[in-house]
Parts: C-alpha cells; sequence; structure tokens
C-alpha cells in the first residue's frame, strides 16, 4: 500500500480541505471584484459537472464503470491502459455522499475559475494537475484509486496564486497564503492534494505575473 495518501479521507485531511474552501471562498469573491470581465454563464463547469459527475455517480450502480475508469497502476505500466491516467478524473474515491459533494465543488471552483481565466485556460489548469498527480500516483507512490480532487484543488489553488501576485486586498492575499500553507501542511502529512495545491499556486502565480507584465509594458514604453 502507498504510504502517501491519494484519496484523503483521513480527518486532517478533511479538515483542511473544508479549511481550504473557506479561504477560497474569501479569494473567489475578491477577485471577482477586481475584474471587469463579463460574467457569461459558466457552460464549461456544466460540461466538466456532466463529464465527470455522470461516470462519478454511475460507478455506484454499476461498479464495472469505475473499474474501467479507475487509475491502476499495474494495468497502466503492464498493460498499456494510459487513458486511466485520464480517465481516474471520473472515478471517485469514497462514497456517493462524498462523491456529490466532490462534484459540488468542481462546478463551483469551475464557474469562478472560467469567470477569471476563461475557459480555455481553465480547460488546462483544470486538466495539467489531474494528469501530473495521476502520473505520480502511478510512477512514484504506485497507488490505484481515482477523483476529481487534484483536478479541483490545482485549479482552485491557481486562482490562489493569482490573487497573491495580483490582489491589492490583504485579507484576500493573506486567505490565498494560507491556502498555500494548508498545502505545504498537506505535503507534510504525506497527502498528495498538497502536491496538487502547491502545483496549481505555482502555476497561477507565474500565469499572473506574466499577465502584469503583459499589462504594464505598453504603459511603460
Amino acid at each position: 500500500m502507498s504510504p502517501v495518501d491519494t484519496a484523503g479521507d483521513s480527518t486532517l485531511s478533511i479538515v483542511l480541505f473544508l479549511t481550504v474552501l473557506a479561504l477560497f471562498a474569501q479569494v473567489a469573491v475578491r477577485l471577482l471584484r477586481a475584474t471587469d470581465a463579463r460574467r457569461s454563464f459558466p457552460w464549461l463547469a456544466v460540461v466538466l459537472g456532466l463529464a465527470v459527475g455522470i461516470p462519478s455517480l454511475l460507478q455506484f450502480a454499476v461498479p464495472a464503470v469505475g473499474d474501467a475508469l479507475r487509475r491502476n497502476p499495474r494495468l497502466i505500466v503492464h498493460d498499456g491502459q494510459w487513458w486511466r491516467i485520464l480517465t481516474a478524473v471520473a472515478a471517485q474515491d469514497g462514497g456517493l455522499i462524498g462523491a456529490v459533494f466532490t462534484l459540488v465543488v468542481l462546478i463551483a471552483v469551475v464557474a469562478v475559475a472560467q469567470w477569471i481565466w476563461g475557459w480555455r485556460m481553465t480547460l488546462l489548469l483544470f486538466f495539467v494537475p489531474s494528469i501530473v498527480l495521476n502520473l505520480l500516483a502511478v510512477f512514484a507512490w504506485n497507488a490505484p484509486g481515482g477523483g476529481s480532487s487534484f483536478a479541483t484543488d490545482g485549479l482552485l489553488a491557481s486562482l490562489c496564486g493569482l490573487a497573491l501576485v495580483s490582489l491589492r486586498d490583504t485579507i484576500g492575499r493573506l486567505c490565498a497564503a494560507l491556502v498555500v500553507t494548508i498545502g505545504v501542511v498537506l505535503v507534510a502529512a504525506d497527502d498528495a492534494h498538497g502536491v496538487a495545491i502547491l502545483l496549481g499556486a505555482l502555476i497561477g502565480a507565474l500565469l499572473g505575473l506574466s499577465r502584469a507584465r503583459f499589462r504594464r509594458s505598453p504603459r511603460s514604453s
């Protein structure tokens, strides 16, 4: 059994994740206030919610669905079933209640991200952490499983990284910094979700700095 927790179902992980959500709510409100982008219907949140949610919930009625999608290091490495690196996002670990909660969080985070990042960048920031973490789970941790939490945590943290380098609101930046701190705590506790948070925050901060430089350059010329 892998010493690294990829399910995130320990008491510590659950408490810290709920704390992250509360902090993210503060960050999201302040980011949305700081941007003047038009709030169009978050169709990507609906699409991803359905694409991930239908098989995630169907697996509880038809377990073969989850078995076909779930991350399985042996089948990936020895049988060439590489699609599981991608499809693991739609095979939730844990019970039905946890799966429903995870999907609600996914839809909310993707909606906010679409308003801030735009749909193309949101899609990229959703799948990159998921792919990276699932590859680590296979090759570094030898951990079977699945779920959308890697993707959601990475996307959520990317907005916190953006807030750290772009917000002037002290409370928003403090909340974003606390999310990153929790990521460090989770890594120290051998919870893989901490890696997703730190990866997402790093990417978000780098993108935020790039945006800032791009916007400043015409004015300074």
